[in-house]
């Protein structure tokens, strides 16, 4: 506007009247104007919650492990097993693709991927329809950055940790990209050696008579892993895709042991057991995939097939030598030796189709179906030392054969309304089984269909207040292993086996969730379980002595769990070089189940605290310190009334080569706080136990980067496999 001026005027005690004072116009070139859309670190949607990576205060320069750590809800253990909401068994995908891989190998992948590559981290607590059935503990999706350019490029990393035993691991990892072709590969390799500190304390009852074994053995363990993928997609034009891809992973493990377990009433010393033992593993998994992925029109219509196939080969052999010497360890008594070889195949075939049907509204339907069939060979030979001759063991022996066809079908509908999201979907399973005990002509043959119903609310209160409501029916089949009759013998008095007669266990989880300004999450949850699948401790008897001191661990369905959560996640800035993130997790479980005839009814309340507080000291220098603490609680696996864990890292990283390199130097469980204690008392056992392992460990690590970093990634596609895979140990 033009300015404008009133004619002079004078004040006086009089009232004064001026004329009206008229603007006039006046052009103006503005300039450009840009206007900016920020995520916001945290998005809660009907289904899941989303991290944004790219506005986390502390995903900037870390790996993708790091970051997992620091999502709400996420915990990772001494070994890397990952856990969400405290529920263990979660589901890793990379761009909706399972990864397919052991929990140590999913480490090692996230530890190597820069924190840089990622755009969202996906926690689905309660997975909708679309998703198989199995896993109670939920779904992490993991997506990368994307872009549109053409070349090549790829990383390398190099890393050695040192605690009481070496460790060490390296990958590169190749892609290559045009108008047509997306070409793609990588190689692992892990070497990795750790020890097992295990102390086993029990009293029990026979024939009348109090039997105390005190048991300490230690166990060095070696393993060697090496993993490759190559794939093409061929882009067919922009709207279809084709996709073949191939995995190989093969790991080699071993591990000699000494044991030594003195035998009395608690008050006289009669006998020593010495026990030696060896045991190595050759584990091979090959897995192929086929993939179709196409926009069928305009309107965003979807269809994606896949055809997998998986074989994991296994040999394991095992040898126990036990020695039984007078109190003293001066006069031999008498010995027993047992070997053992167990080779295994489990072939797994899938095919899976996928639909998205858009509707007007931002509404869509999503429907698929699933066909899967499992067989798991599994042979064991057990062969008796008896005057320096080896005989075949009838009572030991076995040979088992697992069946397993899965028919499903889903689906889902989802409709956003202003501030309210809704999802609700069916998932239909039917399934066959089928247990063979070839030794024995035993035949466990049940069939059975399920029904699993989702719903998920989510409701935009305010700019600063979001909400979610969620309800899922899911069920976890047991793994392989775990129905395997098989007995793997850690000693003379304690053994372990699997169970042909395991059920499925099924659950029911609510959860509510709330969103405070983007950054602080509360969620508050309850599952009921039933027939849950753990480990108990059971008495046992030698078929051959009648001896009634034998220690069993045996996998079992248990009567019933109920498990309540209330977790608070806050990351913050503390100052422009200071960020903070505080998340802790309050529970209580109740256990209730039958052992040796005698009811059990165990409950237990507890929290986990974790803290992690990075620094920036310079450019390109950052330094972290973090430390966990998990209070006293029954565990799942076992029963155990476990003690408090706890542990401190810190860790110094820097970057180098133009911030395409990176060096990183930390030092874990600095105090050497983070071991396993815990008592267990049932069907007439008192047990106390404490395993420790090498956990004080220095890290130097280097990655990088090179070619062209705007590559497009290559196409991550989610495969069949996901819940089959997942069940292989």
């Amino acid at each position: 506007m033009k300015k404008s001026f009133s004619r002079p005027f004078e004040v006086k005690n009089a009232a004064l009247s001026l004329p009206a004072l008229v603007l006039g116009e006046e052009a103006k070139n503005l300039k450009e104007v840009s206007v900016t859309a920020r995520r916001p670190f945290i998005e809660q949607k009907a289904d899941k919650m989303v991290v944004n990576v790219e506005n986390s205060i502390v995903a900037t320069g870390g790996t993708a492990m790091e970051v997992l750590e620091k999502a709400p809800g996420v915990q990772v253990d001494k070994d890397d097993n990952i856990s969400m909401k405290g529920k263990g068994g979660v589901i890793v995908m990379i761009d909706g693709k399972p990864s397919n891989m052991s929990s140590q190998d999913v480490a090692q992948l996230l530890k190597n991927m820069p924190s840089s590559n990622i755009d969202q981290i996906e926690l689905i607590a309660n997975p909708s329809a679309k998703y198989d059935a199995a896993g109670n503990a939920g779904i992490i999706n993991i997506k990368l950055k994307k872009n549109k350019a053409y070349g090549s490029n790829g990383n390398i990393n190099l890393a050695y940790g040192q605690g009481d035993l070496p460790k060490a691991n390296g990958s590169i990892n190749l892609n290559h990209r045009n108008a047509r072709v997306n070409v793609f590969g990588s190689y692992n390799y892990n070497y990795n050696r750790n020890f097992e500190d295990l102390s086993i304390y029990r009293e029990s009852m026979d024939a009348g008579k109090q039997v105390v074994f005190d048991g300490h053995s230690y166990m060095d363990k070696t393993s060697h892993s090496h993993s490759g993928k190559l794939g093409l997609d061929y882009f067919l034009n922009k709207n279809h895709t084709i996709g073949v891809m191939a995995d190989l992973n093969k790991r080699l493990w071993e591990g000699p042991g000494d044991g030594l377990t003195r035998i009395g009433n608690g008050q006289v010393l009669d006998s020593n057991l010495v026990t030696k033992s060896y045991n190595d593993k050759d584990f091979t998994q090959t897995s192929f995939n086929l993939n179709y992925k196409g926009k069928l029109d305009t309107t965003g219509k979807e269809l994606n097939v896949d055809l997998d196939f998986s074989r994991n080969d296994q040999h394991s052999a095992n040898t126990v030598n036990g020695a039984f010497w007078d109190g003293g360890i001066k006069r031999y008594l008498h010995g027993d030796t047992v070997r053992s070889l167990q080779p295994s195949r489990i072939d797994i075939r899938t095919a899976k189709a996928d639909y998205i049907h858009p509707l007007k509204n931002n509404a869509k339907i999503e429907a698929g179906m699933k066909v899967s069939f499992v067989k798991s060979d599994n042979d064991a030979r057990f062969d008796s030392l008896k005057a320096h001759v080896w005989e075949y063991d009838y009572n030991r022996s076995n040979h088992f054969i697992y069946e397993e066809n899965v028919n499903a079908a889903y689906i889902s509908f989802t409709k956003q309304f202003k501030k309210l999201g809704v999802q609700a979907g069916l998932r239909g399973e039917q399934s066959n089984v089928k247990g063979t005990q070839v030794t024995t002509g035993e035949v466990n043959d049940t069939s059975y269909f399920n029904l699993f119903p989702s719903v998920f609310l989510s409701y935009a209160a305010s700019e600063n207040s979001q909400w979610g409501v969620s309800y899922s029916r899911r069920l976890q089949r047991p793994s392989y292993d775990n129905l395997n009759p098989f007995e793997f013998y850690l000693d003379r008095y304690t053994k372990t086996s699997g169970s042909p007669s395991l059920k499925p266990q099924y659950s029911n989880n609510f959860e509510v969730n709330h969103t405070f300004r983007q950054f602080l999450t509360t969620s508050l949850g309850y599952t009921h379980t039933k027939d849950m699948i753990t480990r108990v401790i059971e008495a046992d008897v030698d078929f051959k002595t009648g001896d009634t001191t034998i220690l069993k661990y045996k996998y079992m369905n248990v009567a019933k769990r109920d498990n309540f959560n209330l977790g608070v996640t806050a990351p913050f800035p503390v100052t422009k070089w200071w960020n903070s993130f505080i998340t802790v997790s309050a529970f209580y479980n109740r256990f209730q189940t039958v052992v040796d005839g005698e009811q059990i009814d165990r409950s237990s309340g507890g929290f986990f605290g974790q803290t992690s507080q990075t620094f920036k000291v310079s450019k390109g220098m950052n330094v972290e310190a973090s430390y966990y603490y998990s209070s006293p609680q029954i565990t799942d696996e076992g029963l155990f009334r476990m003690k408090a864990m706890h542990s401190m890292s810190l860790g110094v990283q820097q970057q180098v080569l133009q911030k395409k390199g990176t060096i990183r130097l930390n030092v874990n469980d600095v105090f050497r706080t983070n071991r396993f204690s815990g008592t267990y008392e049932a069907g007439g056992q008192h047990i106390r136990l404490t395993n420790h392992w090498d956990t004080r460990q220095v890290r130097l690590s280097f990655s990088y980067r090179f070619g062209n970093m705007n590559v497009k990634e290559a196409r991550k596609r989610k495969t069949g496999l996901e819940d089959e895979q997942s069940r292989v140990k």
